[in-house]
């Protein structure tokens, strides 16, 4: 079932309850109203017939004549009858049939004064009044012969009233629907013409305070989202197919040129040692790629524990210093803090060793003196490292792809590298809830600093 089709339902029959409802109510209401009314009119007729009764000591012929008129011409089929203290029959409307009347009636009556009550389609009332000390008994019935034709009448106009109602809502509901899922639909047409070859479309966004606007809105946003990603992973594969291939090449060439050649026992060796550095060169760019392919698929620290920053720095530092012994490495604080938990974060020591060694590395192979600064500010609630080095600073566009895997900048000319440590950087910094920037400072001074949450007391 569509949903236009659900919808169009839902409202014809949340309208048709509602004309339902009303209609039920005012006929009812109506009833109750006619049947009340009749009700009074049928007391009234009998008080004033008892009343007429003993309007002299001993109802004369013509008081009986009066009586039956006044029965005659009052109420649509009146009857009345009046009995004395013992239920015997003093009077009853000529031709009508003797009531059937329980004790249980007269009771009620003499507790009350006056029990009203419906038999066979008549309303009926029951009296009990003191004349002369003596109890008497008079019962009035009739029929509303009328109010019940207008009842039906009434019966009969809701009914038409509620059909037509319904007829109306459901034509209405079709229109309304279409009116308010046209957007909609104009919005699945323009979605249906966009796949994967052309990303880079967009759509037309009329109203954007409405709520299709809003859900235009967003699906632009995902579609920039998706570009990108898509963009990003065609220029990994063939960033990644370029840095397999040039090793791989010059160990074919290489391996081509020793077959075509009797070479000797030392120009075999140089052979060797040259394959063996593109075989190096192969693993370190297979292990990167893993690693970065690993990571990639954490969204969060597994076996979290707490760690002092400044700690692994200086185990990190006295290993970099091993592997480049010209390199410098310093350390500072902007500020000691007084209470020592601003320097402890909750997250995987491993993992944050690898990123500080990466930017490390970064800083040395890429700065004008081995020199890198690293600088620690320890707030209230994060924890910032800057990493400083001095160097060719980026341009906006090269920042701007910085963490792009295989990017590098023309700063990196003639250095060995693939472009793939920053990525992983990036990627582990956000896994503890961190960010990673870059920003050039001063004169020729590159800094990354690193956001990193403390752990809360």
């Amino acid at each position: 079932m569509s949903l236009k089709f659900r919808l169009a339902l839902l409202y014809s029959l949340s309208v048709f309850i509602i004309l339902l409802i009303s209609a039920f109510s005012i006929f009812f209401l109506n009833e109750n109203f006619r049947r009340d009314e009749f009700s009074k009119r049928v007391v009234l007729e009998a008080l004033e017939n008892i009343d007429l009764y003993f309007s002299i000591p001993a109802p004369t012929p013509a008081i009986i004549d009066d009586l039956n008129k006044n029965a005659a011409n009052s109420l649509p089929q009146e009857k009345i009858f009046i009995f004395d203290a013992a239920k015997r029959l003093l009077y009853s409307t000529p031709n009508a049939p003797a009531p059937s009347i329980s004790a249980e009636q007269f009771k009620t009556a003499e507790q009350k004064e006056i029990h009203t009550f419906s038999e066979n389609n008549y309303e009926c009332a029951l009296i009990s009044r003191i004349i002369n000390d003596r109890r008497y008994y008079v019962f009035a019935c009739a029929s509303d012969v009328f109010g019940q034709r207008k009842s039906n009448n009434l019966k009969w106009l809701l009914f038409a009233s509620v059909s037509m109602g319904l007829l109306l809502a459901v034509l209405l509901s079709f229109f309304y629907v279409r009116h308010v899922m046209g957007p909609l639909e104009n919005l699945k047409q323009e979605i249906e013409k966009i796949d994967e070859k052309n990303l880079s479309e967009r759509i037309i966004v009329p109203n954007v305070n409405s709520e299709v606007g809003q859900i235009a809105k967003k699906f632009n946003e995902m579609l920039e989202r998706l570009e990108q990603a898509f963009e990003q992973r065609k220029n990994f594969v063939q960033h990644a197919s370029h840095e397999l291939r040039t090793p791989l090449a010059n160990m074919l060439s290489i391996t081509e040129s020793a077959i075509g050649r009797n070479l000797s026992e030392e120009e075999y060796k140089k052979v060797l040692i040259s394959l063996k550095e593109d075989q190096q060169d192969l693993i370190n760019l297979t292990n990167s790629l893993l690693t970065l392919s690993r990571y990639e698929k954490i969204s969060f620290v597994t076996d979290s524990t707490v760690i002092r920053i400044d700690e692994v720095l200086y185990e990190t530092i006295d290993l970099a210093e091993q592997v480049w012994p010209r390199a410098i490495v310093a350390i500072e604080f902007a500020t000691v803090p007084e209470n020592q938990s601003k320097l402890e974060l909750m997250g995987n020591e491993f993992l944050l060793k690898s990123a500080i060694h990466n930017l490390v590395k970064n800083g040395i192979h890429y700065s004008d003196d081995h020199k890198v600064k690293i600088t620690i500010v320890a707030e209230e609630n994060n924890i910032i490292l800057h990493f400083e080095n001095k160097g060719n600073q980026l341009t906006t566009e090269e920042q701007s792809k910085l963490f792009i895997p295989f990017f590098r900048g023309e700063n990196t000319a003639n250095k060995k590298g693939y472009g793939l440590g920053l990525s992983i950087v990036k990627r582990i910094v956000e896994v503890h809830n961190g960010s990673i920037s870059y920003k050039p400072v001063g004169d020729n001074i590159n800094r990354f600093t690193v956001f990193i949450p403390n752990r809360q007391p």
